[in-house]
């Protein structure tokens, strides 16, 4: 048997355990100390403590608040998607999107959203990052979940209606991080199109429209800064430039 296999049928066993009953503050405290002592860990005794933390942020599922559900829930996702167990973590970051609207629950939908669309699953995609809309949604929620429905709607082949919520986002969100990211899903559809002049376009837009942003001496503006000095969409265009002229890469 695999180790992967393995370490599958210790998660299995692990949660179907019986354990005492404790609350969700007492699951969410022994999951963040198993989690602290995967650290500096050989590769067993750090799976071990990984399904370990695992099991107990389950336990706290439905015995606190829904929001406490939703992070035990989140947290359960995070350590399967970093330990490799792609399948299994999606399972639970759906099922923490339905646990009522809070930041934990929103967390849960937008990460689903993004593992489903890299699955291979953009019709689902579409449909839980719709939970991450409507009123009393924070914008850097919202916008960063049409955004990555926009992804998802690309790979369904909806290539126009990917291309316009990326420049809804782009011209009238208000998350410059968001914003951001669908300048550049937007720009590079056009140069992948071939037109350079669009891209060029769109980057200069991008950088106009964030520039107020990017001056901010906080950690976001730091972050924006950052970004767009190391731009993915201007590398592109001066690749593309660099071939057009044939000067190579």
């Amino acid at each position: 048997m695999s180790l992967s296999a393995r370490l599958a049928l210790v998660v299995s066993l692990l949660c179907t355990s019986s354990v005492h009953q404790e609350s969700a503050m007492e699951a969410i405290t022994r999951g963040r100390s198993l989690k602290w002592q995967m650290r500096n860990q050989a590769p067993f005794r750090r799976e071990a403590a990984r399904m370990g933390a695992v099991h107990s942020f389950r336990v706290g599922v439905g015995v606190g608040t829904l929001e406490q559900s939703a992070q035990c829930v989140l947290r359960a996702g995070e350590l399967l998607r970093a330990g490799g167990f792609g399948e299994a973590a999606i399972e639970e970051f759906v099922r923490g999107a339905g646990l009522g609207s809070s930041t934990w629950s929103l967390r849960c939908a937008l990460t689903a959203g993004k593992m489903l669309t890299a699955a291979g699953r953009p019709a689902e995609a579409c449909r839980i990052l719709q939970r991450v809309s409507g009123q009393g949604v924070p914008s850097r929620f919202s916008e960063s979940a049409r955004v990555q429905r926009g992804v998802a709607l690309w790979e369904l082949g909806r290539t126009d209606s990917a291309v316009a919520t990326w420049r809804a986002v782009a011209e009238d969100g208000v998350t410059p991080r968001a914003r951001l990211d669908a300048f550049e899903r937007w720009g590079q559809r056009l140069l992948d199109d071939g037109d350079l002049e669009g891209a060029a376009g769109v980057l200069h837009l991008c950088r106009v429209s964030l520039s107020g942003a990017s001056l901010e001496w906080t950690e976001r503006g730091n972050e924006l800064r950052a970004l767009l000095q190391n731009s993915r969409l201007a590398s592109a265009i001066r690749r593309g430039v660099r071939l057009r002229h044939g000067t190579g890469e």
